[in-house]
């Protein structure tokens, strides 16, 4: 049972927002090549709406044609997920050939094209702590209070090439390149309640450990894949900060930020041409302004413990 003195419920069940998004992506790859692409800073306009919690997102790149995001999240008393999908060609960077034939080869690489998908499950242990007062704002966090909080998260990455060249390398990297993992792990959350319940500040790291993961690409029309053996060094994490400030029960403004951390350890495979390796940090910081609008039918009792 939710402990209303520490978790409240606002008095409308739909909720529109206006957001700016600043992302930025760094990774590297070796196996029998190093990529290094990044993206730099992308700057992303977008709206979202949610029905009883259940928020949707969508966000573009300004300017780009095939940059966008899209996001599915719900957080309930102990549970919550969070699902992106997103798609981007901001990639720049380099690819260097390893081995005998090509020591020293590098190219530069400007036309890559990057899916990635990502799905986390959370659950918070403590009932008095709001997942969804501090990532979204569908519920009011009234006293402070904090939680431990499990995670097992799940992440594909799939690089392509948007045309063909002549470049010397695009021979060896002419399909496409992907990479699975899922982490599990467990960390600690914080939701910090100021000014009569107007301002919100959360805090919250969870490391985690990679279990499993897989690397592949295609040859020959046929997708080649090595999957790591279990046991190896792995590691994931993420980090959240943000500060929120409502006014009413209508109106709140906030601003967060997400890094996202990964790394496995170096292991050698035959079949990929020695040694391989996947690592990254993806990081985004979202303003937003939020409306509420259509009370349920329990507004009178929702409304009776929110403060102005």
């Amino acid at each position: 049972k939710t402990d209303t003195t520490y978790v409240g419920r606002y008095p409308y069940i739909w909720d529109a927002r206006l957001f700016d998004q600043a992302t930025g992506l760094y990774f590297v790859s070796t196996f029998g090549g190093d990529i290094h692409p990044s993206s730099g800073i992308c700057n992303r306009a977008g709206v979202g709406l949610s029905y009883r919690g259940l928020g949707l997102n969508f966000s573009h790149a300004l300017g780009k044609r095939r940059s966008h995001d899209l996001a599915l999240s719900s957080y309930g008393r102990h549970f919550g997920f969070e699902f992106a999908l997103r798609a981007t060609n901001d990639l720049t960077g380099s690819v260097e050939m390893s081995g005998v034939d090509a020591a020293g080869l590098k190219d530069k690489i400007d036309n890559l094209y990057l899916i990635s998908n990502k799905l986390n499950l959370l659950y918070s242990f403590n009932p008095r702590f709001s997942y969804g007062a501090a990532m979204k704002q569908t519920k009011i966090q009234r006293r402070s209070a904090g939680s431990f909080i499990a995670e097992l998260s799940w992440s594909v990455w799939d690089m392509l090439f948007l045309e063909e060249t002549e470049r010397t390398l695009d021979s060896f990297y002419e399909a496409n390149y992907f990479y699975q993992r899922f982490s599990i792990g467990a960390g600690y959350g914080y939701n910090l309640v100021l000014g009569q319940q107007h301002w919100l500040l959360h805090a919250s790291l969870i490391p985690m450990w990679t279990f499993y993961e897989m690397l592949g690409w295609r040859k020959d029309g046929k997708r080649e894949r090595v999957n790591y053996p279990y046991g190896k060094i792995a590691y994931a994490g993420s980090a959240h900060v943000g500060v929120y400030y409502r006014w009413g029960t209508r109106w709140s403004l906030g601003f967060s930020s997400v890094v996202n951390q990964m790394a496995s350890s170096p292991h050698f495979s035959s079949k990929a041409s020695g040694f391989q390796r996947f690592g990254g940090q993806e990081w985004q910081a979202i303003l937003s302004l939020r409306c509420r609008f259509s009370a349920g039918c329990n507004s009178s009792i929702a409304l009776r413990d929110v403060r102005f």
